[in-house]
């Protein structure tokens, strides 16, 4: 809940990024994201993100703005409104905005660290949310990621992807609290990229995400 804005589409292209994914009774988790760059070195990024099933449902959107500070450093702001309801009025609706900010800096061509502060207004004991991540490409043709996030509880990532003649993408990664294994694949164009992808969970048993990504 109340996760951040994500600035991976490059500020050089316009881009749509639409996500879904599925989990049990009913609930689905489904996002559409918009770049539009300003100038030579600038991006806008709008986000909207729905989680929820008929009964129940989180709405968060997002604007924010990224720019290249240096030709190693990236910099970003965004400004978040999260609503969260319920179909039949039972609970009464819940509004908070919040606010983060983002460093990624590029140090060579293999290896890059992005670090994101964030409020977290709808939680009393944590106000904050720290998030860190770290990108080393030991090879041109795999990429490993290492994050770790620090909400409610601090939760580390792990994955690693390997590209086959820039077309074909495969992916594994295992995240913990909870203990999470995924799996995926990617076809990417010049202009559009499709992944599948399926995340074990320990309780929810087997979730699949599809995404479709568009540039202009």
């Amino acid at each position: 809940m109340g996760g951040s804005l994500i600035y991976d589409l490059e500020e050089r292209c316009v881009g749509v990024d639409y996500r879904q994914g599925f989990l049990m009774a009913g609930m689905a988790d489904k996002s559409l994201r918009l770049v539009w760059p300003t100038g030579r070195t600038g991006a806008v990024v709008a986000h909207y993100q729905h989680h929820g099933n008929a009964d129940y449902h989180e709405q968060q959107a997002t604007a924010g703005y990224a720019i290249r500070a240096a030709q190693w450093l990236r910099v970003g702001v965004a400004a978040c409104y999260l609503h969260l309801g319920t179909s039949d009025g039972h609970y009464p609706a819940q509004q908070w905005l919040a606010a983060s900010a983002m460093l990624q800096a590029s140090l060579g061509s293999h290896t890059t660290l992005m670090l994101t502060v964030g409020s977290r207004p709808w939680d009393s004991v944590r106000p904050y949310r720290l998030h860190a991540q770290a990108l080393y490409r030991p090879l041109p043709q795999l990429l490993t990621v290492v994050e770790a996030e620090s909400e409610e509880q601090t939760r580390l990532r792990l994955g690693m992807e390997y590209c086959y003649r820039e077309r074909f993408f495969l992916r594994t990664g295992l995240a913990t609290r909870p203990l999470l294994f995924t799996f995926g694949l990617g076809f990417r164009q010049p202009h559009y990229a499709i992944d599948l992808a399926v995340e074990v969970h320990n309780a929810l048993g087997l979730t699949p995400h599809t995404s479709l990504t568009l540039w202009f």
